[in-house]
């Protein structure tokens, strides 16, 4: 219960917050990190790390070496829950708000500023890039949309959040087993899938 009441939390209106400055959300990813070690992570090892005293440990053990100060991991602490990065939570949020906008036609006043290709009615024509919800759609959109191979706009909301969750974790997993990349957040990487 906790869990989903901070995944509401951090997912409120991300698609607007989201896409701000990346040194802004990389401290929204610290503490989402934190998170995920208090929910998945190792919490015996966490409990007994600071329990240094003579009576607890054996004289061996008491010392405090580099591995002391490092935190646990949390790229598998993701992959284990199947839990989004919040830079690919705005993707996610994103990419699912704009085929509900171009799905069902509404918000009218918002589905008239996207201008869809004639060539390509799956894709959008972008305008020049700037900081606005319509332009930076557009271009997750324009990302993402061939890697899903999605041919139109039949498919379901519901099948279309599972095919693009999917995709974005595994995208987020790709890599180093433990480090993460900036190639883990990037909607242009995303692995092809078919809708």
């Amino acid at each position: 219960k906790q869990w989903y009441q901070r995944r509401v939390a951090i997912t409120a209106g991300i698609s607007v917050w989201g896409g701000a400055a990346k040194y802004r959300i990389q401290s929204l990813w610290i503490v989402q990190k934190q998170c995920i070690r208090i929910l998945f992570g190792d919490r015996q090892a966490f409990c007994d790390k600071f329990n240094t005293c003579v009576r607890t440990r054996p004289l061996s053990q008491q010392l405090l070496g580099d591995n002391f100060y490092i935190p646990q991991h949390t790229k598998p602490l993701f992959e284990s829950n199947k839990v989004l990065s919040v830079q690919n939570l705005y993707t996610y949020h994103c990419f699912m708000e704009t085929y509900k906008i171009l799905k069902f036609r509404q918000p009218m006043s918002l589905y008239d500023k996207y201008r869809i290709s004639e060539r390509r009615p799956t894709l959008l024509i972008a305008g020049f890039p700037s900081l606005k919800f319509i332009d930076r759609t557009t271009s997750i959109w324009n990302n993402v949309t061939p890697k899903l191979r999605l041919n139109d706009l039949s498919p379901k909301v519901s099948s279309i959040k599972n095919i693009i969750k999917k995709a974005l974790i595994m995208n987020q997993h790709e890599g180093l087993p433990l480090e993460w990349t900036s190639c883990n957040f990037d909607a242009s990487k995303v692995s092809s899938t078919t809708v």
